[in-house]
């Protein structure tokens, strides 16, 4: 009975519970798929140069001796126009005074041809015009005819030599340099950069016109006096017989030796 009992309790019908399906999960991709990162360049680093290209020492420039800034202003004392040697005259000068009409006259009777040095005999041979000074001393220095002294003024500043004009500074060739250090206008006044390049360009202007009147001025002479022998020689091919005689006494008198004068007689 037992045995039995148990078999209908198992017989009982069983509640079958509905089979619950899995829910079907979105398929998961790969971390790496689904979320792709995007692909980060490695960082190009500046490639390290040594320490002595990357960080290089400036160089060093050498110590430069400190040079006193040219500055001058003309204090009209009237020093550079007076106890000083002749002023050297260019072509440039004479062409600018002709052309200023009857001014050359003015200037003319002032002017004369001298050698450029006495150190050699081509220095000799090279003669420029120059305006001579008055009231020469032994040494061979004066006063510029055209320089007011009472007043302190010079005449023809405004048609002034090139040589006066950049006084007291002067170029040779190679460098700037100061013409006479004993000038009171030095150091004075200011002297911007402007003025200073128009003062050089002065100097260098005097220098290259002085030097082509040099030059000029051998060959020059020659003609000069190729055209003055000729011309005195047609001058006595055009004399009359007796005006000949007349010159050829002249001539020979001037030969004669001075010391066969007469002595004067005593009183």
């Amino acid at each position: 009975m037992s045995a039995k009992k148990k078999t209908k309790k198992s017989e009982q019908p069983v509640e079958e519970k509905p089979v619950e399906k899995p829910e079907k999960k979105p398929k998961e991709e790969p971390e790496e798929k689904s979320k792709a990162k995007p692909v980060e360049k490695p960082e190009k680093k500046p490639k390290e140069e040594p320490e002595e290209k990357s960080k290089a020492k400036p160089v060093e420039k050498p110590e430069e001796k400190e040079t006193a800034k040219f500055k001058f202003e003309c204090t009209k004392c009237g020093a550079c126009c007076q106890n000083r040697n002749s002023i050297p005259i260019t072509f440039t000068d004479l062409a600018r005074w002709t052309k200023q009409g009857s001014f050359i006259q003015i200037i003319l009777p002032h002017l004369e041809l001298q050698s450029i040095s006495e150190a050699d005999e081509i220095s000799k041979i090279a003669i420029i015009p120059y305006i001579l000074m008055k009231d020469v001393d032994e040494n061979g220095k004066g006063t510029c005819p055209f320089y007011d002294v009472d007043n302190k003024i010079c005449n023809i500043y405004f048609t002034m030599p090139i040589y006066c004009k950049t006084f007291p500074l002067s170029y040779n060739g190679q460098k700037f340099y100061i013409s006479d250090s004993t000038c009171e206008g030095l150091g004075k006044g200011s002297m911007t950069k402007e003025a200073l390049l128009t003062l050089r360009g002065t100097a260098i202007n005097d220098y290259n016109q002085r030097a082509e009147t040099s030059l000029s001025m051998v060959p020059l002479q020659g003609m000069f006096i190729r055209h003055f022998m000729k011309q005195s020689q047609q001058t006595v091919d055009r004399l009359s017989e007796e005006d000949q005689k007349k010159l050829d006494a002249l001539i020979n008198k001037s030969k004669e030796d001075p010391t066969e004068t007469e002595e004067p007689k005593e009183s």
